[in-house]
């Protein structure tokens, strides 16, 4: 059961990085990558999450970096934008404010 479970959680993980590097990375549709991506990064951090819950470290442990995952996910989803030129994905460092302008083409972003 519990290698059943590890199998699981590494074919979802797998699946998430092949479509993340299909869609995010290689795709074109820049209103498509705006709609999945926070749709993307919930999932792979619930995945995260279950993983860690699987690898049962340590109470305190577990859900302090459960806690933290929260806003890691909310801060992720927010310092990430497309660009409507080169449909690549900007973030900004340190997720501090969303980026203006896009660190591909250096055009302002919407």
């Amino acid at each position: 059961m519990q290698e059943n479970l590890l199998i699981g959680f590494i074919v979802i993980w797998v699946a998430l990085v092949l479509g993340s590097v299909m869609l995010f990375q290689r795709g074109k549709d820049v209103v498509r990558k705006r709609k999945l991506w926070p749709i993307y990064t919930v999932f792979s951090n619930v995945v995260i999450g279950a993983f860690i819950v699987y690898m049962q470290p340590p109470t305190m442990w577990m859900i302090a970096i459960l806690v933290l995952l929260v806003p890691l996910t909310l801060l992720t989803i927010r310092s990430t934008k497309f660009c409507d030129s080169c449909e690549q994905a900007s973030r900004s460092p340190f997720f501090m404010k969303p980026p203006q302008v896009c660190s591909h083409c250096n055009k302002p972003l919407s």
